[in-house]
C-alpha cells in the first residue's frame, strides 16, 4: 500500500506530538541482552531450540525487549507493506502555500556515466591535487603500505582509489583493464595471505575477470569505453546475482540447494556489465544478513581495514571492506536494516541506501522483501553518485522499480561541476533531533556537532525537529525483519543446524513473533510514513551520527562460533531504522576518527522520498570541507600496485 491510499483522517489516539512537559519525546533504549559467546552462546542457543524450554525463555526475552509495546501500540490505520511513496500532493501543497524548495542543478543519472565536463574537470582537481601534495608522497605511503608486505618503498606516490583515476589512466594509455586485472587479483590474494586475512571476498573466479578486462582493452583501444566505469573493478555482496557464481548469501547450505551457477545476472549486475564494470567476484556478509556485526564463520571473519582487530560492520561487510582497503572503489550492498551505511561508517567509506524500490531487486535473493533495499559503497561521495546512476531506476524485472519511476521520477544526480563554491548550502533547511543524536559516544556527539556547524557555515538552516515514538519503530523494524527473513528460511529448514549460532538464535526470537504483531508493526510503518511526510514539509534533510558507537572488538573467543550481541547491534542501528521502515534515502559519509583505536566516525544525512540527488549533493558538499583524513591499517590497492611498478 502507498501513502496515495492512506486515510487523511486516521487517528493515532496515544500519540502527544511535541506536548511539552506531559511526556519526554525522545524514548529510545537499550536492549538488555548480554554479549553471548562460547558456552554461554551455546547454553542460550539451546534454551531457544529445546521444545520444552523455549517458549518460556523466549518470551520473557520477548517481554524484557518491550516487544510488546507493538500489540499496545493503540492506532487505527491500514498496514503499508511495501514503502512505496508517492510524495507528488506533498509537492503540490508546498507550491500551493509558496514554500519555496532547496534548488540546484541537477541532470538524469544516465547522464553522469557519460559527461566529458565531469571528467575533465576532475582530471585539472586531480592535477592541482597531486602539484600540492607531492611534498607529502612519504607520509602517504606510509599511510597505506605500512602492512603490505609487497612493497616498502617509503618514496612511492599513493594513486587514490577512485572511478575517476582509473578513467584517467586508462584514458591516457598508461595502464590497460587487462592489467588491473592482474593486479586486483594480486591485491586480493594478498588480503586473504596476511594474518589475520582481510576476507573481504567469499569468492572470485580468476579466468572469468580477465575474460571481462580482455573485452574492456579492446573497447579501450578502439576509443569506444561505454561509460566511466568501463575495466573498473566493482564487487557485488553475495546476496545479488551474478552470472557463473552461486548466491549463498552467507551460508553453506544455499549452494547445496542450489548447486548449479547462475546463468542470468541479476539486474543490478546486468546494468553495471551494459556500462563496461569489470565484476570481480562475490563479497562476504554476514550470514543471511541478520547481524551488523559483520563476521562469518564459514567463509572467514571480515576485518575492518582500519584496525583488523575490529568488526567491519554488516551485514554487507565484504563490500564496505573491500572499498575501504582500496581492493575495488565500488561495491553494490544490501540494507534490510543498515547492511549498507553500518558497515560503510565503520570502515570509513561511503554507502548510500537510496529510497526503497529505487533500484531493482530482480535477481536478489529474498531475504526481508519490504526493508530490503540495494546500493552503492563507494570510496568517495563521486563514486557512490556512479555506482548509483549505474544502477538506479526501472526495471522490467521487478515491477516496483517501475511503480517507483512513476512516483519519483527519473534518478537524477546532482552536476557537481556546477556545485557553488560559496554558500552551496544557503536555502537548504536541515533538520535535527537534539535528544536523540546526543544518545551516542562522546567522539561521535562531537563529530556530528561539528559536521551541523560545517553545514550551518555553508548556508544551511538548522532547525530543531522531534521524532516521537522511536522505540515502537525500532521494534516494529524488527519484527518486520525478522519476521520475513524466518518466512525466507523456512523452507531450508532441513539445513538450520547449518547456521551459525547467532542466526540460528535471532530466528528462534522470529518464530515466537506472532502473526499480529507483524501485521501491527507494518500499521505502525503507516504512521511512520504519516510522520515523515509531515517532518519534511519543514525540512529538507535530517541529519544523525551514523552508529553511536565505533566498531565492536572481535574477541578472540569467537573466531570459531561466532557471538550474539544484541546489544551492541542496537547500539550500531540506532539511528539506521527509520530508513528501512519508511523506505526513505539515506546516506553515510565518514567524518572522523576515533583517538585510542583508529575506528571511523560516520554522519548521516536522511531525504524525503526520492531525493537522492540531495543527498548527494549536500555529502559532497560535507566532505569536501570535513576534508577526512582517515588512514587505513591495510590498503592494497591495484593503482598503487601500478604506481609502484613506474
Amino acid at each position: 500500500m502507498t501513502s496515495s491510499s492512506l486515510s487523511k483522517s486516521s487517528s493515532i489516539s496515544n500519540i502527544k506530538d511535541g506536548e511539552k512537559g506531559e511526556k519526554k519525546v525522545y524514548d529510545l533504549i537499550s536492549l538488555e541482552v548480554p554479549r553471548l559467546q562460547g558456552l554461554l552462546l551455546r547454553s542460550t542457543l539451546f534454551l531457544c531450540e529445546n521444545h520444552y524450554l523455549k517458549n518460556s525463555f523466549l518470551s520473557s526475552l520477548y517481554t524484557k525487549n518491550k516487544m510488546t509495546l507493538i500489540s499496545q501500540f493503540n492506532l487505527n490505520l491500514p498496514p503499508t507493506f511495501y514503502p512505496i511513496v508517492d510524495i507528488s500532493n506533498q509537492i503540490k501543497q508546498k507550491q500551493q502555500q509558496n514554500k519555496t524548495e532547496f534548488i540546484f542543478k541537477k541532470y538524469l543519472a544516465t547522464d553522469m556515466l557519460h559527461d566529458k565536463d565531469l571528467i575533465k574537470y576532475f582530471q585539472s582537481k586531480n592535477s592541482e591535487k597531486n602539484l600540492s601534495s607531492s611534498d607529502q608522497s612519504l607520509d602517504n605511503s606510509n599511510k597505506h603500505n605500512n602492512n603490505n608486505n609487497n612493497n616498502n618503498n617509503n618514496n612511492i606516490m599513493i594513486v587514490e582509489n577512485s572511478i575517476l583515476n582509473y578513467y584517467n589512466l586508462y584514458s591516457s594509455g598508461k595502464i590497460t583493464p587487462n592489467e588491473i586485472a592482474n593486479y586486483f587479483i594480486e591485491c586480493k590474494n594478498h588480503s586473504d595471505e596476511q594474518t589475520p586475512p582481510l576476507k573481504a571476498f567469499i569468492k572470485i573466479l580468476e579466468d572469468d575477470i580477465k575474460s571481462q578486462a580482455i573485452a574492456s582493452a579492446e573497447r579501450w583501444k578502439s576509443g569506444e569505453p561505454l561509460s566511466l566505469i568501463d575495466g573498473v573493478p566493482i564487487s557485488l555482496k553475495d546476496e545479488i546475482d551474478q552470472i557463473g557464481y552461486h548466491t549463498t548469501c552467507g551460508t553453506t547450505f544455499l549452494e547445496k540447494e542450489f548447486p548449479e551457477v547462475k546463468t542470468q545476472d541479476s539486474g543490478v549486475a546486468r546494468m553495471l556489465r551494459e556500462q563496461g564494470a569489470i565484476l570481480v567476484g562475490k563479497n562476504n556478509m554476514h550470514e543471511i544478513g541478520i547481524s551488523t556485526l559483520g563476521y562469518n564463520v564459514h567463509f572467514g571473519f571480515t576485518r575492518n581495514p582500519y584496525n583488523l582487530n575490529h568488526y567491519p560492520g554488516g551485514s554487507s561487510s565484504g563490500s564496505a571492506c573491500s572499498v575501504s582497503a582500496g581492493l575495488n572503489p565500488l561495491s553494490i550492498g544490501c540494507d534490510g536494516g543498515g547492511s549498507i551505511r553500518v558497515p560503510a561508517s565503520l570502515c570509513g567509506v561511503v554507502g548510500l541506501k537510496p529510497t526503497f524500490a529505487r533500484v531493482s531487486h530482480g535477481g536478489i535473493f529474498d531475504l526481508c522483501w519490504s526493508v530490503g533495499h540495494v546500493g552503492p559503497i563507494g570510496s568517495s561521495v563521486i563514486d557512490t553518485a556512479i555506482g548509483y546512476a549505474c544502477i538506479a531506476g526501472r526495471d522490467s524485472a521487478d515491477p516496483q522499480s517501475v511503480l517507483a519511476e512513476q512516483y519519483g521520477g527519473k534518478p537524477t544526480v546532482p552536476m557537481f561541476t556546477e556545485i557553488p563554491l560559496i554558500q552551496p548550502l544557503k536555502g537548504l533547511k536541515v533538520g535535527v533531533f537534539y535528544d536523540w543524536i546526543n544518545d551516542c559516544n562522546i567522539e561521535f556527539k562531537d563529530s556530528t556537532y561539528k559536521c551541523i556547524e560545517i553545514l550551518k557555515e555553508q548556508g544551511a538552516e538548522i532547525v530543531e525537529i522531534e521524532i516521537p515514538n522511536l522505540l515502537v519503530t525500532r521494534l516494529s523494524q524488527g519484527a518486520i525483519i525478522l519476521s520475513e527473513m524466518n518466512s525466507s528460511m523456512k523452507r531450508f529448514k532441513n539445513h538450520c543446524h547449518e547456521l551459525q549460532y547467532d542466526s540460528r538464535i535471532s530466528l528462534s526470537i522470529a518464530n515466537i513473533l506472532p502473526t499480529s504483531d507483524y501485521l501491527q508493526a507494518n500499521k505502525i510503518r503507516t504512521y511512520c510514513i504519516e510522520q515523515f511526510t509531515e517532518i519534511f514539509k519543514g525540512v529538507d534533510l535530517i541529519v544523525t551520527p551514523t552508529n553511536a558507537i565505533g566498531a565492536p572488538e572481535i574477541e578472540k573467543g569467537v573466531l570459531s562460533s561466532g557471538e550474539s550481541n544484541f546489544g551492541t547491534v542496537g547500539e550500531l542501528m540506532k539511528y539506521i531504522f527509520i530508513g528501512n521502515i519508511t523506505g526513505i534515502p539515506g546516506i553515510t559519509i565518514p567524518v572522523g576518527i576515533t583517538k585510542d583505536k583508529n575506528l571511523p566516525i560516520g554522519f548521516q544525512i536522511m531525504a524525503n522520498w526520492w531525493h537522492e540527488d540531495l543527498l548527494l549533493y549536500t555529502s559532497y558538499v560535507l566532505e569536501k570541507n570535513v576534508n577526512f583524513k582517515g588512514k587505513p591499517q591495510y590498503y592494497n590497492c591495484p593503482l598503487t600496485n601500478y604506481s609502484n611498478n613506474q
